[in-house]
Formats: structure tokens, sequence, C-alpha cells
């Protein structure tokens, strides 16, 4: 390793020189992850362990990204940490190379943030050849985004490979039945919700907030541990998510969306410079942005947006990003010993070699967009302080983290599997840049109570072109709140769009509605889809009524008389005659009378409007047998008045019995002529015709229907042999009375058995026979189900 004295990175050189000169003679075992080769020059045997760093290098049109050439960096500065036992950073490290056999080399892969071409690459580098000159890897350190680490890790995990990122934190990773080999140096999203919640809530006193987020697994899982954090830690917090599609309109779409939120605070999650760019100008236009009332926040893959970036003053993206903030999990910052200690020693790769020797890691593409020499690296601003990535730190222990377990799992004969090798890794712990590092045994993850979280605050510069003479501005990120141990400490006022550090309210209410009109709308939303519903309802349930009352209502043209037609009896508004009605012998009886039959009767209300029925009383003349069609005569000859229309019946006893009920109250009934109009008998008529022909009983003649206001009842062998009051009505054994059943709920009693009449009204059929029926038990009425007797 004859280098000057100002490269650092010579391990890795003459580590990957080695491997290249030993192709012959390398052997790795079966299920174990490192090479073991001879060093010609010492004649030890090396056991080599080679990382492959998988990093979004570019995007899909080939534009680099700085951020990553950063933190590739540090992951090579771990790297040769490792091998030289290097602790000046990690303590730990110290004399590490002394105590472990293991040595370690590095490849940078670019995924260009498509899992297609990252999968493709994971693949390739799986399938190499033992001891070919491209080496089989020992684990991987990445990557990025979650939307890459998923698809990888599963590939990697199934063939034995642990994979640990410093920067993708999706919970969906948490799942060990997928993703059993992979763990990160990172909190997941579910756990840097948590803080971001109770910043929002208890810092800034936000109850609502729009949550902008691209429709990934990273963004979908994030905007996820959001609600669950708030709905924990802050349930009083409304949270609208937004979900933001690629494509030509997605942020156009997203912005028009959370204007109609009404909001004034939004959370935005998305990728890439010109993604942000297109948003913030698309919220400027719509005024959600740089009119000083929207406060915007931006969550870790923000990181690096504005940095090195000046705009035109006054521009959209100058007002819009004004005042906005970021609240990320923070690798650390300035004034921490071993943060500025990780820096200063990433300075110290600005070197010639180590520049070059970074240059020939990076990929390399024949593009325009990309350039021909590998990019950053002859710039100034490179591996200089402040670094423009928030991620470095977390990949160089991610590194550290792999280096470790490797050293403590490798065997004596220098065999490692990958499972070992994790599990080695999730269990140990170290203190590294991004303070300690400790991860879940079981899924990987690191214990967010390890973690600190930091909000950023950029606020404009004005800068004059030195060139130009031109006024532009240059966005500062100040730390104005650091969270630790579970609280949140001040370090310097929050300055809003407004250039004030007044908290705005996070609702803005419409000036041109009022905010009772706001919950007016919110009242008769529910009133009126809960009147539409009830109207549905009575709709749905009036049409299985009429469907059910079809089934029993007879037509004119299903029923046949003999020619002339038979009469078997009379009723109180006309004759009975019998009938056919579908090949069954049937009663055809009126039950509401003709219109001037309810005149007549209405006249005689007067002076005849009670009748006492009993077996010697005659409170008129009897009727001639012709009139057939008015009255009806009981078999005693005693005439009675049908209660449908006009009159009161009082049943009195002609024995020594009391003339009342058991409360002393006489058994009568009143139905005058105003009571119960034609249509109410109609109506009254019907609703029992609804419950008459779900009946069956042997004590109940079998209604089959209605026609207009004809009750038509089936004839049974017996009936066609008796009279009108036997045809209307059986008798169960040890019956006390015959009694017919007739409209209204009404019963009365036709023949005097006992020495006593009934008139009971508004008692159910199953109520009268209960009562009467020594034999019969009527179930309750109204179930349509069919009875057991």
């Amino acid at each position: 390793m004859n280098e000057s004295e100002s490269s650092i990175l010579q391990s890795l050189r003459y580590y990957d020189n080695l491997r290249l000169n030993v192709t012959g003679n390398v052997t790795r075992s079966v299920e174990s992850n490192v090479d073991v080769f001879q060093d010609p020059k010492t004649g030890d045997d090396v056991v080599l362990c080679h990382l492959s760093a998988l990093f979004p290098f570019t995007f899909g049109d080939f534009t680099p990204w700085e951020l990553t050439f950063l933190d590739a960096s540090a992951v090579a500065l771990a790297a040769h940490q490792l091998n030289v036992g290097d602790g000046s950073i990690v303590p730990i490290l110290n004399g590490l190379n002394d105590r472990c056999k293991v040595r370690f080399t590095t490849e940078l892969t670019d995924t260009q943030f498509n899992v297609g071409y990252a999968l493709n690459q994971v693949v390739t580098q799986i399938g190499r050849k033992v001891g070919a000159p491209d080496r089989l890897p020992c684990a991987f350190v990445g990557a990025y985004g979650s939307a890459i680490s998923i698809p990888t890790s599963i590939v990697t995990g199934l063939f034995g490979y642990p994979q640990v990122s410093g920067g993708s934190t999706s919970s969906d990773l948490e799942d060990t039945s997928q993703h059993g080999l992979f763990g990160r140096t990172i909190p997941s999203d579910a756990d840097n919700s948590i803080p971001i919640i109770l910043y929002l809530r208890e810092v800034l006193q936000v109850t609502k907030m729009a949550v902008i987020h691209v429709n990934d697994p990273y963004g979908n899982a994030f905007n996820l541990g959001l609600r669950n954090a708030a709905r924990e830690y802050a349930p009083d917090m409304k949270l609208s998510p937004i979900p933001l599609d690629e494509g030509e309109g997605a942020e156009k779409f997203a912005i028009e969306t959370f204007k109609e939120t009404g909001y004034l605070y939004v959370f935005c999650l998305a990728f890439q410079t010109d993604m942000h760019d297109n948003l913030m100008t698309e919220a400027y236009k719509m005024g959600l942005a740089g009119n000083g009332k929207h406060t915007w926040f931006f969550g870790d893959s923000f990181s690096g947006t504005l940095d090195g970036r000046s705009f035109e003053k006054g521009s959209a993206l100058d007002k819009a990003y004004h005042g906005a903030g970021m609240i990320e999990v923070t690798s650390g910052f300035p004034g921490v010993p071993a943060y500025d200690r990780f820096t200063a020693a990433l300075g110290q790769l600005k070197n010639p070699e180590d520049l070059q020797y970074l240059g020939s890691l990076f990929p390399k593409y024949d593009h325009p967009n990309y350039g021909s020499d590998p990019p950053f690296i002859d710039s100034e601003e490179f591996l200089s302080t402040p670094l423009v990535s928030n991620y470095a730190p977390f990949f160089y222990d991610a590194t550290i983290a792999l280096g470790l377990a490797a050293c403590s799992a490798v065997s004596s004969d220098g065999f490692l599997d990958g499972h070992t090798h994790f599990r080695y890794l999730a269990e140990g712990s170290f203190t590294g840049v991004s303070g300690k590092v400790s991860f879940d045994a079981k899924t990987g993850t690191r214990d967010v109570d390890t973690a600190i979280y930091q909000v950023r605050n950029f606020r404009r510069s004005n800068v004059v072109d030195p060139e130009t003479g031109e006024a532009t501005v240059e966005f500062i990120p100040y730390v104005t709140d650091i969270f630790e141990d579970g609280k949140w400490s001040e370090v310097r006022d929050f300055i809003f769009n407004d250039d004030t550090a007044n908290l705005p309210p996070d609702y803005e209410i419409d000036p041109g509605s009022s905010e009772e009109g706001d919950w007016t709308g919110r009242i008769l939303v529910p009133v009126a889809i809960a009147v539409i519903a009830l109207i549905v309802i009575f709709f749905f349930f009036e049409r299985r009524r009429k469907k059910s009352d079809s089934f029993w209502y007879v037509k004119k043209r299903e029923l046949t008389f003999s020619d002339p037609p038979e009469i078997i009896g009379r009723g109180a508004f006309g004759l009975i005659l019998k009938a056919e009605y579908r090949g069954t012998e049937v009663a055809i009886k009126r039950v509401i009378p003709p219109r001037h039959q309810q005149k007549k009767d209405q006249e005689k209300q007067g002076s005849d409007n009670s009748i006492t029925v009993n077996g010697s009383t005659e409170s008129q003349e009897q009727p001639k047998k012709e009139n057939l069609g008015l009255q009806s005569v009981n078999d005693n000859g005693t005439l009675v008045r049908r209660l449908s229309m006009a009159g009161s019946v009082e049943a009195n006893e002609s024995n020594s019995e009391p003339d009342s009920n058991k409360d002393g109250r006489k058994a009568s009934v009143s139905i005058g002529s105003d009571d119960i109009s034609r249509k109410q008998l109609r109506k009254n008529f019907i609703k029992e015709m609804r419950v008459l022909s779900k009946l069956r009983h042997s004590c109940i003649a079998t209604v089959m229907g209605k026609y207009a206001a004809l009750l038509v009842q089936s004839l049974g062998e017996s009936e066609r042999q008796h009279s009108s009051s036997v045809l209307l009505s059986r008798c169960c054994s040890g019956l006390r009375t015959n009694a017919c059943h007739g409209v209204h709920g009404s019963w009365i009693p036709i023949r005097r058995i006992a020495q006593q009449y009934y008139a009971i009204r508004e008692h159910s059929v199953a109520a009268y026979y209960s009562r009467y029926c020594t034999r019969c038990t009527i179930p309750p009425f109204g179930n349509s189900a069919s009875y057991s007797w």
C-alpha cells in the first residue's frame, strides 16, 4: 500500500487488486458468503466480504443525483475503516483488524430508481461464478427508497444475503416472512410518524392537515403511520390524505384536491427535485403557497432539494419555499462530536487518489445528461461541510453494522452464512455517527429510542450574482427544534411564510360562507340522506305489502257462479252466495254496505241507536224475509245489526249475573257513523284481510281472499249443510259459544249457549279463541309462518 500520505482509501484499492490477481485460487464454501484465498505476499489467508451498495445514482433519464454520490462515498469510508481498525469515528473499531480476519471491498450499483432495473442488477450479481473477476456479494447495503428495498430484499433474503439500508423506512419491510434478512439503521415510518405528529399537534397546535404523499410503498406506509400516530397521540387531529400519482398533471390534481380541504397546513412526501418544484409552482398559482397563509412541511425525502440552488428573487418558487419546514430523523448535526469527526473524515477524501478511486467505483454512462466523467467529484462542494445528504451517516453506520456482525459471525475456518451474519447484526449494538445504533432483534429495524429528530426551517437569503449582478435568493436550513428522549425542545423560532413566528391558523373559513353555514351543511346532508333512506324503505315495504296483498286479492273473472246464483245465507248487507274459485267451492259475502245503505243507517241513528241483544227483548219490528240485502236474522229469529255500520250494542245478561265485566264496566261497543267513514271501513277491512288470509285453523273459517268489498271463504263439507252463522264460524270441542268474526276486530255473539253474550272489540283472533276455546291454542297473530296445532 505504497501511496501518497494524503490517500485514505488505500485498503480498498489493495484488496481490490489482490482479489483480481488470485482469481484462480479463490474458494467459497457452500452456503458461505465470503471468498477465501491466500495473500501471495504475506502467505496469510484472506477472508473477503464483498459489499454491494444499491443507490439511485441516476433516474430514468440518466440525470445524476448528488446525494447518492455522497452516501456511496460514506460506504467506501466505512469499509476502509473496518479493514484498518480506524476508530476515529466509531471507537469500537480500534484494533478491529487485529481481532477480525475478514476484510471488505465495495461495489457501487445504480438502481436508477427503477424496480425492474434494480432487480436485474441484484440477480446478475448473485449469479456470478466463484473466483470470477466480478465478485460474488457477501451482503448488500441499501437500497435507498423503500420501493426498491422491498422487492430486492425479498430476492437477497431468498438467496441468503443480508441487506441493510440507511434510507428505506417503509413499515412493510418489517414483515419477516418476506424480508427475513433485511435490517436498517433508520427507524420505520411508523416510528418516524410519532415525533412528527407530536411536533405538529403540541408545538404548532395543528388540528387539521392535508397529507400529499407519493402513491408507492414509501408514501402509503408513511401516510398510514401518520394516521395511526394521530389516532393514538392526537385523537382530535384530522388528516386528509391526498395520493400523488406519476404522470402528467398529477401534481396539479393533488394541489386541486388540497384546495378543496380548506386546510392551511400540508405535509408533503414526494421524490425528486422536479416533483417538488412542480407541486410548489402549482400551489403558488392556486394561492396555496407563498401567500403568507399556508405552511408546507416535508418529510425526509425532501432532503437536498434546495441545497446549492438559487432562485430568481420574487419568483413563484422563491415565495413558495420560504418558511417551509422539514421534519426528519437526523443522523447528526454540527456540534455533535461523532458527526463532526465523520464530516472531517469525508473531507479528507478530497484528494486526487481517492477521488480517482471513487470515480472508478461510480457508475459510468455515455449519456449527455450524465457526462463522460464521473459527476460531482470535481466540484468544490463535493464531500464538503455542510453535507448535502442527511442519509450519509445512516449508510456509514449500516456498513459498520454489517462489518462488525461479519467479524463476530465468521468461523475460525472462514465460513460465514447469511442467516448467522444477520442474527449477529440484529443482536448487536454500537455507537455510530447517528448515535447509539441498536436493532429490533426480530425485524432488524433500528430502535426508535436511539434516534434523534429535527425540524429544519428554510428561510430565504438574498444573494447577488457576482457575474451578472442580478439579485437571487438561496434557502438556508435552520434547525429550530430537536426531538430527543421523547420530547421536543426549541433551538430557535420557526419563521413561517408570513415572515413572523406567530402560529398561523390551520383552517380558513371561506369568506363567502360562514362557519354556521358549514355546520348547516354538515347537518343537512346527513338529514337528507336519512330522509331519502326512509323514503326508499317506505316504498320497499309498500311494494312488498302490495305484492303480498296480490295473493289474496280475488279478481272478478276468477269467480264462477251457477245460473241463477245459489243463495246459501244472508249477510248484514246482502246475500251470501255460493261460487267456485279456482276449483274450490266458496261462500261470498258483502262486508261493506253499499252507499245507500249507509245513508239509511245514519238516518235511523237518531231514533234507534241501541239494540239490546237477548232472547226476549224486541227493540224494533221484525224485518221481512224479503229484505235480504240489508239485515240478517240469527237462528233464534233475533235481529242483529252489524256493528260495522252504526249504533251501539250492549250485551246484557238475562240471568242474575251482573251486567258488567270483571272491572265493573259494561261490555259495550259504540260505533257511530261519525267514527267510521266508508274510507275507514275499507281500510280496516283490508287490514283484517291481511291477517285472516294467513290464518289456518279448524276454529276459524278459511278466508281465501276478497273481491272489492266481498269476503270469500272456503266451504267445508259441514259448512254446506248449515246456516250462515255456522258457515262463518267453526268451534273447537268445548267452545262455550259460537261466534262470528266481524270486520274491524269485533266479535259479535249470534247464539246464546251459556246464558251470556259477548261483544268484544279490539281483540284479535288469538285473544278471542284463547279465551273461549278450551282445546285450541292460538299462537300470537301476525306471524305468517306455518302453525302446528
